[in-house]
């Protein structure tokens, strides 16, 4: 009886493991598109551009105060607060990244003067 218990076991947690991996795509984050609109970087020279919204995601390389971006979506975060922000460059980045690039970078980073109603949280 103890094989089949430990087998019944292993299986059970094979399910679960696949379904979770099914159930929890890379890309399973949420975002809000907002109307495009230019902006910069400001506050540091090694601001990390990432892969997806996150301090635990994979970097793209970094951007440096002044570089253009073109914000095309958000991800809220905790109180439905603006976080993360998806931008594309609009131009080569001071640190090497070339124009087109596309990552999120946080908030704390991206010019505030936006225009009203764009950021979308």
């Amino acid at each position: 009886m103890k094989t089949r218990t430990s087998a019944a076991t292993t299986l059970i947690a094979a399910a679960l493991a696949v379904g979770t991996l099914a159930a929890s795509p890379a890309s399973a984050y949420s975002v809000h598109n907002v109307r495009d609109y230019n902006t910069t970087i400001e506050g540091s020279n090694g601001v990390r551009f990432r892969t997806a919204p996150g301090y635990n995601t994979t970097t793209k390389g970094l951007l440096a105060t002044g570089d253009k971006i073109t914000v095309t979506a958000t991800n809220p975060g905790g109180f439905g607060n603006c976080t993360w922000y998806k931008a594309t460059l609009r131009a080569k980045s001071r640190n090497g990244l070339p124009k087109g690039t596309t990552g999120w970078v946080s908030w704390v980073y991206v010019r505030k003067d936006v225009p009203k109603g764009t950021q979308g949280c």
